[in-house]
Formats: C-alpha cells, sequence, structure tokens
C-alpha cells in the first residue's frame, strides 16, 4: 500500500500511496505511516496518484499524518491526485490536501 522514497540532501522524502485507503484499510495503514516517519526533519511530497477509492476514514488518517508531520517540522507537499479523491476533497473542501505545487502550510 505504501511505498516510501527516503530524503537525500536533494530531493524530499516521497511517500506513494497505492490501493485503498478506506475505513477498512485505515488501521493496518495508520500503523505502516507511523513506521515510516522520520525523526530527523526533511521536507516530504505525498504521492497520492496511484489511489483507486478514498473515503471520510482515509481523509482523516491523510489530515493526521500531514498534521503529524508539520507538528515535527517537516514539509508535506501533496504532488498527486486522482480525480475521484480530489472531487471528495473539494466536497469536504480539504485544498490541503490538494497539489498546488505549494508546500502544505503548518497549522500554529
Amino acid at each position: 500500500m505504501f511505498s516510501l522514497v527516503p530524503a537525500t540532501p536533494e530531493t524530499p522524502a516521497r511517500l506513494r500511496l497505492d490501493g485503498d485507503l478506506t475505513i477498512y484499510e485505515v488501521r493496518g495503514a495508520r500503523e505502516q505511516l507511523l513506521a515510516l516517519l522520520p525523526t530527523q526533519p526533511v521536507p516530504w511530497q505525498l504521492d497520492l496518484g496511484g489511489l483507486d477509492e478514498l473515503d471520510s476514514a482515509g481523509v482523516q488518517l491523510l489530515l493526521s499524518l500531514q498534521k503529524t508531520l508539520c507538528a515535527n517540522g517537516h514539509s508535506a507537499e501533496v504532488i498527486a491526485l486522482p480525480g475521484n479523491a480530489r472531487t471528495l476533497l473539494e466536497l469536504l473542501r480539504l485544498p490541503s490536501l490538494c497539489p498546488a505545487g505549494l508546500p502544505v502550510p503548518c497549522e500554529e
């Protein structure tokens, strides 16, 4: 479900999500994601282009991931998002999970 390309001095860490991220996968996905988080602050790219299905439970996990990364001093940029997921995020009015070419702002 997840693949991670670690950060280098020239490139951010890149987390790619493939498959479904729904209520049925969230528990296992959360444990996998927590194990991938680094201890040193590095920039992150979240590649959501491989998501087949996303529901509100998956959105909650992605928001939690963003919040955790920001709280630990990481920037997090969404770089790809399939149309069905974009529609859901727009419906939920969550622009922070839509690719915009700019890092997601960390809320203070």
